[in-house]
């Protein structure tokens, strides 16, 4: 992609994932000499819209996880008797942003959450927005809400996404399956290898970046187990790093308690395994480091799809909090490395590198059929 103009990445600031996708795109974006400008969603709207829209994707998840479950699923289709009152309110909150990336002139605009879509799709099928718009799906399942009219083209992970959309009405010409963008880091992390005789297990626990997850049951249901460290890293979740700290001098847990991690490229490392919910980026992440993971907590709804990925793709296995201890056992015996290969072998490697090139396609063929 040579161009003098900008590359816009919207994310939405709903979970810590969406923003770090857009990140890996900035970067990759950035390596091929691009100007590329990274617009949040929620800057462009009136604030209690944000406020809202956020607090009611952390309640679901946090609070009810069970209720969240099934209204995603059952929202998992295009339609509805509400759809056409949410999408008015969509338009007139997120008006600002349509503004802003028409004002910025982008040959291309890739988005990492599907709320934007619904602003710029529009704009994209009215002639107003002229650079051709690339949705990123995060989660290793396509949901319907990402399948909006006006979008050019989709990037998703694997083929069940692939064929999912489909199910939604996009033409597969107009999908393919690049992984969810993560930064290069990632990527270039060593393969992992077993412990020698003697050296602990290095786990590493995570919430997410907002603190989600059953932190201190996890911990808990390490008393006792030998030849393991943990490093817990809480996000942003205030209060959590004073709870987990006692929870491990409770429980006689040898434990680094970490707030919001900035490099957690080397924090995933260091670890031998990773423990936590299966976000699409910390599922990705984790995978594309080449570590073997244990899904703890994962919400019913695109967690548990993420979740069966992992699983089912053999690079890790799902556990309750108070099974934790048994799941590390079984990880050493089958063998972190090889574990960790098949990790690696299920995701595309130099993914937001793949998602760049697929959306340098689009914005080199329009500009073909400009100058025709």
């Amino acid at each position: 992609m040579h161009s003098t103009s900008d590359l816009v990445v919207i994310h939405s600031p709903v979970g810590g994932g969406h923003k770090s996708a857009a990140l890996a795109v900035c970067e990759a974006a950035r390596a091929r000499g691009l100007d590329v400008t990274l617009l949040d969603t929620f800057d462009y709207a009136p604030k209690v819209f944000g406020r809202a829209y956020l607090q009611a994707h952390l309640t679901g998840q946090a609070t009810f996880p069970q209720l969240y479950g099934p209204l995603y699923f059952a929202a998992n289709r295009r339609g509805g008797a509400f759809e056409p009152l949410r999408r008015g309110f969509d338009h007139v909150a997120l008006a600002p942003l349509v503004a802003k990336v028409l004002a910025l002139q982008p040959r291309a605009v890739i988005a990492t959450h599907h709320l934007p879509l619904v602003v710029l799709g529009r704009a994209r099928r009215s002639g107003r927005l002229q650079a051709p718009l690339v949705g990123v799906v995060t989660d290793y399942t396509s949901h319907a809400v990402w399948a909006e009219r006006g979008v050019d083209a989709f990037a998703v992970p694997c083929a069940l996404a692939q064929t999912e959309l489909e199910g939604h009405g996009v033409e597969r010409t107009r999908i393919a399956i690049t992984g969810i963008p993560v930064r290069r880091a990632f990527h270039a992390i060593a393969d992992v290898t077993r412990p020698a005789a003697g050296e602990p297990l290095r786990v590493l626990v995570t919430s997410g970046g907002f603190g989600v997850g059953p932190m201190r049951q996890i911990v808990r249901a390490l008393a006792g187990v030998p030849d393991v460290t943990l490093t817990v890293v809480c996000g942003k979740a205030e209060g959590l790093v004073a709870e987990v700290e006692r929870e491990a001098a409770a429980a006689g847990v040898r434990a680094k308690v970490l707030g919001f991690e900035r490099d957690m490229p080397a924090r995933v490392a260091e670890a031998h395994v990773v423990v936590g919910k299966s976000g699409g980026l910390t599922v990705s992440e984790t995978l594309a480091a080449g570590r073997p993971m244990i899904v703890v907590g994962a919400v019913p709804g695109n967690e548990t799809c993420n979740e069966e990925f992992v699983v089912n793709g053999g690079a890790g296995l799902s556990a309750r909090p108070a099974t934790v201890a048994a799941a590390l056992a079984e990880v050493r015996a089958r063998g972190v490395d090889a574990l960790g290969r098949r990790a690696r072998a299920l995701v595309p490697r130099w993914s937001a590198d793949r998602v760049v090139g697929w959306t340098d396609g689009w914005a080199e063929a329009l500009a073909g059929d400009r100058a025709a």
